[in-house]
Formats: structure tokens, sequence, C-alpha cells
């Protein structure tokens, strides 16, 4: 290059800015590399070092040569497997029949001639089966939306059971039925001295004039939701039932869920429960099982194994037939008609309704007006029963109302039921009043016209809104940063519970007394966060779609969960792991569980942000943490700690030393902490176990050092096309990371993962990510609603450049893209043998409330090379996986699906496979395309009830795993996970629990504590063990616990290797044998506790693949 060139090119601002920036930057890796190789001083606390770090050797280059040492594979087998087959005799299955629906709206109903011509000829022969109608008196009750719990309590929720009580009373033939035990006990405690009332209350459930439906503790949301989360607000719901009440509920009442999940029937049916009623489903469905008189239908799972007629396991349910639960919508197909019997008159109130008060004059007139409806009701199922529920939303807080709805409708019943040549028969009833006529008329007619289904009802679309079809499926993702609390909560509390189970017991049997009365003092703690997590599986607190200080009461009430979760992890291992457990009076501090010499590594400052590890400091004698391994088989798992200095090293319970790699600790996007370090070890721990590790300081660094390279790139470039950022292009090249079974190449323009070789099967494939954003049209996408501009092209945010970090280590490498603080990805392989070695691991951090941006979407694209055409499968609920399919002829907003912790698509030779954390809206839009939604900002409401837009946004930590596997020969099977999916998924739900003591206090600990004497298969999940209440006092822990154990199958086509460590379960028995605790029995169970079924006598549990199965131990004295 000539000089005057050379000159020129030197004067340019950007270029003296970036040589500046070199000059700056490589003295500083001078100046600090014979620092640390002399170690004569520490970094001050209080100092930040940019781009340096004086425990690890820092190269700022765009181009990083250096690979690793992998280890060794280990010696492997291959995955003995059998395919579970999947249920022969199906006369719907959803999957199969949704793409076949008619999709063009109706006007305002499904209601034509063809209906009306079908009822009038049926009701010529209702001489020879007549017309019965149950009207049931409801009150739909949110726990919390746009009030919160303890608003809506106090506001309506009292003086609804407060009236029930009085005008159940009075009415000899009125019924009512009630759903949320989260409001009905708080209600029962404020009875406490009222006895008399209570013995009322009681008296109406005994004869059957109260019915609690479902019975938990909310009625649960049933996409974003967990299984686990699911059936603990069941359990807490019917255990308290059963303790106050001395009931169990027998039929299932979900009629405000935004669509409905295959997964809850299944635990329903579980549960002891024979019979559902279901409400929100996708406006097609209704006209396709309408037409058909299939809206009652026997709802099956994929992997039953019944016969045809075999309806033992089923679960009887029925899809009311029109929009809402309203009485607008409920009396039949006729909303004007309704209208005309919704007597609720208060004065000042704004009402739809067109009701007066009946009048002898017009009582014949009114009467046969809705004995009409009903028998339009009754026209579409075969046994002529119409179910009509009398109510809606905090219905029946005045007494007013139950003098009004209960007088009108008592003549209108009795002026029917009077007239025998209308052979129509109407009263008040309850659910159990209604499915008792259909079974008998049933067990008459044959159950042969009641159909049996598979699947689920996703994604709900309705068109009562606008009159234009409109889909809830912004819900699956808004307000993530709660979605995700909810599964911190869920893990915490998961764990607590194991370990208040086995603590109990272990210092019952050790006749440690003064510790087991401070246990039972934080039963009360344990319970508290059992209802904080419960309560958030209510169908507007998990989806994210109450008022915004609704959701900030929700969160406090999770952040007060996991505080306590915490403190009672903390004395419940400090009573089992120390040998001197009570040291000061502050160990058997009453006020709080919390204790000062144990405490976990992370801690969250305030409700509303990310949790962080605490760091810790090292003093000469060293600092133990404990780490509880809660699953039943042996895991090898990461564990990170932040520590203060970098000479140090571990010790095992053996005191061998542990392999370990230190990693830079970031303070922002390029500055490293000049005193805090993260300590990466892999920890090898026994099935359910507290394993103590020693961390001591050293000489020197671990060796080999972690090497880190940074790619900075110039943000003040132009803003490309259709991007929010601006960026400059890098000059380095793509970054290639490997482990003994996959390579991962990233892209050396945005800093992602680009492609996945397999490297036992000889398989490359395009694995590329992407980070893009819809924007949204204004006022139809909402918190429910998801209604992306089309018109608009898809905004790119990682088209261009970020500031990239690279760390390559002896145990874990990674990649990090950074964009803008906005969005930050961390992609992480494992340089191990075992299932963290399979995949690569993603941390995404989003905070869109930086962007200037309102009415957008952000979500992450997977591109790959799979030809999976228009198939791809999302979990129900963690529980099991279910096929979905991309319709092109509708918007994209039908084509996503609730997903909660995986989704996967597939051909003959590959599958993808990304596990999520908590739940996103997704979507596969082109043949072997997956996209997550991660956030969504939105300004305008969707219309729906809520009232405002989504703009609480917070920085918000989403993590994935991406695996690609190997297919073998076509395999016809249940779709489910492969075993390293499984596994995988069970790292990120259930991570090991690490609690430090105290950095200047000494104790002896114990090397270890294991409770199991064998471990169990590694698809057997240990879903929980949690202590159940005295059969006299909910509010007192008993001897007994609830172990819930869930058998998951595993996919034959996948190609999998068997970790020894880890072995799969062929079978179906398993054998229960503790250690350190002593059983005195097993029974099993329903799957809330409920009923006892069955004494365990050997200790051998049998389990069917995918089954939960819940079994009560009783611990000796």
């Amino acid at each position: 290059m000539p000089k005057s060139a050379f000159m020129r090119l030197f004067q340019r601002p950007r270029t003296k800015y970036l040589i500046l920036i070199a000059i700056i930057a490589s003295i500083s890796v001078i100046v600090l590399y014979h620092t640390i190789g002399n170690k004569q001083t520490h970094t001050p606390a209080s100092q930040t070092v940019v781009i340096s770090n004086p425990e690890v050797s820092v190269q700022l280059v765009e181009q990083v040569n250096a690979e690793v040492e992998l280890v060794r594979v280990k010696s492997r087998e291959k995955l003995s497997c059998d395919p579970i087959p999947q249920l022969k005799y199906v006369d719907i299955s959803t999957p199969e029949v949704y793409p076949t629906l008619n999709f063009k709206p109706p006007y305002r109903s499904y209601w034509n001639y063809t209906f009306e011509r079908r009822y009038l000829k049926l009701k010529e022969d209702w001489d020879k089966l007549p017309l019965e109608v149950i009207v049931v008196p409801h009150s739909h009750n949110d726990p919390g939306w746009l009030k919160t719990f303890d608003g809506y309590f106090m506001a309506y929720t009292a003086h609804i059971l407060n009236n029930m009580v009085e005008k159940l009373s009075k009415y000899r033939d009125m019924t009512f039925v009630w759903s949320e035990i989260s409001f009905f006990s708080r209600w029962w405690n404020s009875l406490k001295n009222r006895p008399h009332l209570r013995d009322q209350v009681r008296q109406f459930l005994h004869t059957g004039k109260l019915e609690i439906l479902t019975g938990g503790w909310v009625m649960t949301d049933e996409a974003a939701a967990h299984y686990y989360g699911m059936i603990d607000q069941l359990i807490e719901g019917h255990q308290w039932m059963k303790t106050n009440l001395g009931i169990i509920p027998r039929s299932a009442w979900s009629v405000d869920s935004f669509g409905h999940s295959s997964t809850v029937p299944y635990l329903l049916r579980a549960s002891g429960m024979y019979n559902m009623v279901i409400q929100r489903t996708h406006y097609a469905w209704k006209a396709y099982l309408a037409e058909r008189r299939q809206l009652d239908f026997w709802w099956r799972q994929d992997f039953d194994d019944f016969t045809q007629k075999n309806h033992t396991g089923d679960i009887m349910c029925q899809m009311m037939p029109f929009d809402l639960y309203s009485i607008k919508h409920s009396c039949g197909p006729d909303p004007d008609v309704c209208l005309q019997f919704d007597f609720r008159r208060i004065p000042g109130e704004y009402s739809e309704s067109r009701a007066t008060p009946v009048t002898p004059e017009k009582l014949a007139e009114r009467a046969e007006l809705l004995l009409g409806q009903y028998g339009r009701i009754g026209s579409l199922f075969p046994h002529n029963v119409a179910l009509v529920p009398l109510g809606d939303d905090f219905r029946y807080n005045h007494d007013e109302e139950w003098d009004q709805q209960y007088e009108n409708y008592a003549k209108i019943m009795e002026y029917i039921n009077s007239r025998n040549d209308w052979n129509a028969r109407v009263r008040f009833g309850t659910l159990r009043d209604y499915f008792s006529i259909v079974h008998k008329r049933m067990n008459a007619i044959g159950y042969d016209n009641i159909p049996n289904l598979t699947g689920d009802f996703h994604v709900y679309g309705d068109i009562y809104g606008e009159g234009h079809p409109s889909y809830w499926s912004g819900y699956y993702t808004t307000r993530p940063y709660w979605k995700h609390m909810c599964r911190d909560l869920q893990h915490w509390l998961r764990s607590a519970e194991i370990l208040y189970s086995l603590s109990r017991v272990y210092v019952k049997q050790h006749d440690l007394l003064h510790l087991l009365k401070r246990l039972d003092q934080d039963y009360a703690y344990l319970t508290q966060a059992r209802d904080s997590l419960g309560l958030f599986q209510h169908h507007d607190a998990i989806t994210g779609t109450s008022k915004e200080a609704v959701m900030a009461d929700y969160g406090m009430r999770l952040f007060r969960g996991i505080k306590e979760t915490k403190g009672i992890i903390a004395h419940s291992v400090l009573y089992m792991i120390a040998d001197d457990a009570v040291k000061r009076s502050v160990d058997l501090r009453p006020a709080h569980p919390l204790t000062s010499f144990l405490y976990p590594d992370t801690d969250q400052a305030q409700f509303d942000k990310l949790p962080e590890k605490v760091p810790l400091t090292i003093p000469s004698q060293g600092r133990k943490v404990v780490i509880f391994n809660s699953k039943a088989h042996r895991v090898v798992e990461p564990i990170r700690l932040r520590v203060r200095s970098a000479f140090v090293k571990i010790l095992d319970p053996d005191e061998q030393e542990v392999p370990v790699q230190v990693n830079p600790a970031w303070n922002g996007s390029v500055e490293v902490l000049g005193d805090t370090y993260e300590l990466l070890f892999l920890a090898d721990l026994p099935p359910l176990s507290l394993i103590t590790f020693t961390i001591i300081t050293s000489e020197r660094a671990p060796r080999p050092r972690s090497q880190v390279a940074i790619t900075l790139n110039d943000a003040f470039a132009k803003q490309p096309h259709n991007s929010i950022f601006s960026f400059q292009s890098p000059t380095d090249i793509d970054i290639e990371l490997s482990t003994p079974s996959v390579t991962a190449r990233f892209s050396k323009q945005s800093g992602l993962l680009q492609s996945v070789e397999l490297k036992d099967y000889d398989l490359i494939n395009k694995v590329s990510l992407f980070l893009q954003a819809y924007k949204s049209e204004e006022f139809r996408s909402g918190a429910y609603l998801f209604h992306p501009l089309t018109t608009d092209a898809v905004q790119n945010i990682s088209g261009r450049f970020p500031i990239i970090r690279t760390v390559r280590g002896p145990l874990c490498s990674e990649v990090t893209a950074v964009y803008s603080n906005v969005v930050t990805v961390i992609q992480r392989v494992y340089h191990t043998s075992g299932p963290l070695g399979y995949g690569v691991e993603l941390e995404v951090f989003t905070d869109i409330a930086q962007l200037f941006d309102v009415n957008l979407e952000l979500f992450l694209r997977v591109k790959s090379d799979i030809k999976s055409r228009d198939i791809f499968y999302t979990d129900s609920n963690g529980f099991q996986m279910i096929k979905r399919k991309t319709l092109s002829y509708l918007p994209l907003e039908a084509n996503y699906y609730p997903a909660t912790s995986a989704v996967y698509l597939e051909d003959t030779q590959s599958r993808l496979t990304l596990l999520l954390s908590h739940a996103h809206g997704v979507a596969s839009v082109n043949s072997g395309w997956l996209e997550v939604m991660l956030d969504r900002r939105l300004r305008g409401d969707d219309n729906r009830g809520l009232g405002e837009g989504i703009m609480d946004n917070k920085r918000t930590a989403a993590q994935f795993w991406v695996l690609l596997e190997g297919i073998k020969d076509e395999i016809t099977e249940v779709p489910t996970l492969s075993l390293n999916s499984h596994l995988l998924s069970s790292f990120m739900s259930h991570p090991p629990v690490v609690v430090a003591t105290h950095s200047f206090e000494q104790r002896n600990l114990k090397s270890k504590l294991e409770f199991l004497e064998t471990s169990f298969p590694c698809n057997a999940e240990l879903l929980n063990l949690r202590t159940l209440p005295a059969q006299d006092d909910f509010e007192t822990p008993s001897n007994n616990s609830l172990l819930i154990l869930h058998h998951k199958g595993i996919s034959c086509r996948v190609k999998s290797w068997v970790d020894g460590k880890c072995p799969s379960q062929k079978g179906n028995a398993f054998k229960l044998d503790f250690k350190n605790v002593h059983l005195s029995s097993i029974h099993k169970t329903s799957l809330t506790g409920i009923y006892l079924q069955e004494n365990m006598s050997n200790n051998t549990l049998e389990i069917d693949k995918m089954e939960i199965v819940s079994y009560n131990l009783t611990f000796r004295n």
C-alpha cells in the first residue's frame, strides 16, 4: 500500500478508534500476564479491570487456534429399548382431525338450519327419551385478575360464600358448585369462631346441595403450567378437603382455561375423578363435535393400553357446546334469548340482561321459550340431557341475586315439570346429578355412541370478540419473567419438600426431638410456599394475563416462597449433615427458617430482579459446600460457584482433588471483574444424596488456564435494513468447539450456532440460530392474543455483528454473543462423554424494555436442513409429547403452540430437539425450522377484558439445550423424547442445590449422606417426596410422605448410547430401598394421596411406562 494511502487510512476516525483500543488492550494483557505469573498482590476488592483478569490468560484476538484436550469417550453400550405402542382404537385423534376442520368463521354461531331441523325431529321422540335439564348455579372466582387475590376475596368471594350458606338453608332445592380451594380455605378459616356454619357447610356437601368440583387450589392453566405445579396444587386442594371437609371430588370443572391439555384428564383420572367439563375450545372444534353429537367423549391418552370398550381407566368429558360459561352463552344457541333469563338486577350496576321478573301472565310463554333453548342443547347429545350453568364471574355476591335467580327459575321449572305433554323435566342440580343421569341413560342406550378421543384442544380460537377468528397464542409467552420465576420456585420447593421429609424422619429416628420440634415449626413456611406456587398455576397468573399490579402481587408471593424454601433447605441440610447441628441459639430460631451457618449460594435481592450467585470468600482453613442431588439416580452435573480468588482447588468427600476450571466473571459485555471468578467443576453425585466438597486455597491458579477471546465491533456502524440495532462486520473466522460426541460451529458474524456434527454417526446438520422480532398489530396483539403484522417484514436482530466472547477451558467452552445489552446469548459445550457432551447448552438473557420500539415480539429461530415438512412435536405440560401440523392456510398465530419443556422435529435421518426451561410459544413455520417466542412488548389491549397492554418487561433469563440426534429405522411409537433429552431436561428443571457454610465458622460435617441403597433407572423421575398433613390438622405435619414417581417413556427411534452410571429401565419394576431412614410401610394410592389402594409388602414398585404413580410412605418412629 502506498504511504499516502496508509496515512489516509490512519486518519479515518474509525481506524484510529480501533487501533487505540488494540494498543490499550495489549498493554493491559502484558502487564497482567506478568502479574499472574508472580502472584505478588491481589486486585483490590472494588477494582474492575477492563478485558483483563489476573487469574486467566486473556487474549484479545480475532482468531483462537488453541484446542482443548477432550476427554476420551468411555465404554458405552447401545440403548436397549422397547417402543411404546400407540393406542389402537381411537375414534378421534385431535392432531389428525384438526387439519380437517372447517375454519371458516360462522355468523355468530354454528347453529344453522341443519341443526334446527335435527332438533325438531328429535323433539318428536321426547315421549320415548324425555328431555332432562340440570341447571347448575355457579360463581367463577378468579384468584387474581383485575384485582389481587386478597382484593377479590374481600370485595366478592367472602360475600358469595356467606350468602351461599344463608340461601342454601333458605331454599330446599337450591344447589351450588364451587371449585377454587384457595378461596374456600381462606373463607373456611374465617369461620373458626362460627363452628355452626362449618357444620352447615358439611351438611350441604353430604346431602349434595353443594358440590366442590376438581378440588384444586385453583382452576389451573393448561398451556403454560408444568405438570409438577399442576399436580402440586391438586394435592394441596385434595388434602385440604379431606382433612377439613371429609370429602373428595368426583367431577372436574375447567370452564375458563384458554384451551385444554391432554395431560389434565390424565391427572384428574389418576386422582380418582370420573367426569369432567371443559369450555374454551376452538370454535371449529365445537361445530365439528356438535354436528356429530360427540360433545361427550372418553378422553384417553396415546399410551393407554385399554381395549376399545374398556372404559375403567377413562374419564368422560363433556365439551360445553357454546362460547362461554356465562348465562348469555349457556342456556342455548341464541344469546339474545339467554339474556332474557338472567334475572340479576343490582341498583346502579350495568347489565346486558334483558330479563324481567316472571309474572303469571307471561309464565307459559317464558317457560316455552326457555325450554326451546334447553331442548336445542339436548339435541346435541345422544342422551338428551342438558347441562345449563347459571352464573358468571363473581356472581351471587349480592344476596338479592340469589333470590332473583331462584324465585324466577323456580316458577319456570315448576311450570315445565307440570306440563306432562312437554316430556321434559328441569331442576337445580350439581355436576354429580348431571353425570349420574347421563351414565344411567347411556347404560340403557349403549356407550357405543360415546367416542374415545386422544390429543388436546390447543390452540384456542374465538370469534365472539370481533366476529373474525382471534387466536389465544400470545399468553403462551406473555411476561416470561414470571413464568421463569415460577419454575424457580418449583425447583426450590421440590428440593425443600424432599429434604424436609427426609430430615424429619432422620432427626426423629436419631432421637433428636429438639430438632424435630424446630422442623415442625418450619412446616408453616413449607405450606406457604406450596400455596404460593399453587396460586400461580391459576389461568390468569402463570399466563401473565392479569393487571400489572396483580402480577407484581403474584411475583411477591413467588419471591417469598423462594425465600422460605431456601430457609427450609438450609435447616434440613444442617440438621442432617452437621455432627453438631445446634451450636448457637440462632440454629433453633423459631421466627424464621433461615440459619446463619448454611445458606444457598444464590440470592435474589428483589422480586423483580434475576437471582445472582453469592461470591464466596475462601478463608485459610477452607470453606465447605454441601451439594444435594434430588434425583433418584446418579448424575454428573456442572456446579458453578462464584469465588473471590482464583487460587483455589476443590476436594471431594474422599479429599481427592477434583478437576476445576476458572472462568472470568463478566460485568457487562466486555468488563471482567477483578475480584470475582467463576469456579466450575463436574460433580459426581450419588442418588438422593448430600455430598460435602471443600474449597481450599492453592499456591497457583488451576491448570490448564481458560483461554478468553473477545471480538469488539463498532457499535456506531450504519444500521442495516430491517434491524433495530447497528453493527460493523468483524474480520475473525468461524468458531469451532468440540466434545467427544459433537462438534459445534458458530458464526464469525453473529456469534450464534451454525451447525452441529454428530461424531458417532458422521452426521452434520445445519443448526443455525437467529434472533428476530415480529411487529404486532395495535389492539389485536395483547396479553392473550398474538396477531403479527403480515405487511411488515420480520425484524432481524442478529443479522449483523455483536460483541463476541469466547472462553475455552478443559471442562467447558462457551461462545457469548452480546447484542447492545438487549439480548445476550451464551452457548456452551461440555468436554465430557456423558449426557452433557451430547448437546449445546444455551442461556439467553433478554431486556426488551431497553428498546424504544413497542408492539414487538422477540423470538429465537432455529433453521436446520432436517426435512420435517409441516410436522413437529411439542410437549404437553412437560408430561408427554404431542404431534403438531403447521397449516399454511391459517395465519401464523394459529400455528403457534404452547411448550413448557421441549419441542422437536425430525426426518428419517435425524432429530433436532430444543429443551426449554419454562413455557414459551413455539412454531415451525417452514420445514426444518423451529422458533421460540422469547418476550413480548405490547402497548395496546386486545379487548379480552384486561384493559391494558404489556409494558412491564424485565430482564429475563431462559435456558435451552439444543440436541441433534440420529434416527434409526422407522419405528411406530408414542411420540416421546430420547433418553438424553429426558436427562438434560431434568438437569435444567432440577439442578443440584448448593449450600455453603459460613466463611468464619467451622463445624464438622459428614462427608456424605445417601438415602438410597440402589439407584433408580435414569428414566424414573422422583417427582416429589411430600410430607402429608396430619389427619385431623392440616397445619401439622404427619409421619407420612407422598412419594410420586414418573416412569418416563423413551423414544426407540433415536440412536442413543447408555452411560454406565445411569442405565435406563427396560422393565416396569423398581426397588425402593431407603438408606439412613427406615420405612414401616408402603401403600399405593391415588395420585393426590387420597385413596389407599394396595399394600406394597416387598418394596417393589410396578410402574408402567409413561405413568405417574403415588405411594404413601409411613416411616418408623
